[in-house]
């Protein structure tokens, strides 16, 4: 009988720290989840906004019907291409490692191709010498024909990009993500269709992503 006590203690006594080890668990899963759902949301946030104010920018400069360029929008551009490759970038990876995605479904080459854009923008167009540098020229820029021509590839890139983020999250503004239901965005049924929609267009595209620009 007391062996039979000791069993019983021993078993109640596994069971109450299984119990406990299985709430620790859960309240750490949901702090993992709570915090991805954060960092998806900015990212999104992001790269949306930065979609959308550069084809707005490209949009008002071929408009223009000249071939000068504000020092302010060729400093916006400059910025918001090259947060188009961070961001996607970084929720590309986050798929990847959740494993929402795989190799077949996505690709670099939006990422690469924003990049590719970034670089032609602060080094041929606003001419600074440090790759990268989107510091504003001082004066505004008149652009030689292989530079408009470069640019008004870019344009159309940048019109289907936009056409994918206002098809997949409407609320998106050029002004930022504004009343968007962020549950329903974060989940797989929007931000990874988000980037498979990316991806499918890049190679529709004939998209290299690679010095399509900046050579």
């Amino acid at each position: 009988m007391t062996i039979k006590r000791v069993l019983v203690a021993i078993y109640m006594v596994l069971l109450i720290i299984s119990m406990i080890v299985i709430f620790v668990q859960f309240k750490e899963n949901q702090r993992y989840e709570r915090y991805i759902s954060a960092k998806l949301s900015q990212s999104l946030s992001d790269f949306l906004t930065a979609v959308l104010v550069s084809e707005e920018t490209l949009h008002q400069y071929m408009n223009s019907g000249k071939k000068e360029m504000l020092p302010n929008q060729a400093t916006s551009l400059c910025y918001n291409f090259k947060s188009i490759g961070t961001e996607y970038e970084e929720l590309l990876q986050t798929a990847k490692s959740l494993k929402k995605v795989n190799d077949v479904q996505t690709d670099q080459i939006t990422a690469n191709a924003a990049q590719d854009i970034h670089f032609f923008l602060a080094r041929q167009l606003i001419g600074n010498g440090v790759l990268g540098d989107c510091t504003p020229p001082k004066s505004t820029l008149t652009l030689n024909e292989k530079q408009f021509e470069k640019i008004k590839g870019i344009y159309e890139i940048s019109k289907q990009w936009s056409a994918i983020a206002k098809n997949l999250v409407p609320e998106a503004t050029p002004n930022g993500v504004k009343n968007a239901n962020w549950d329903f965005v974060v989940n797989d049924i929007v931000w990874v269709q988000l980037l498979k929609d990316y991806s499918a267009y890049a190679n529709e595209s004939g998209m290299t992503g690679t010095n399509q620009f900046f050579n």
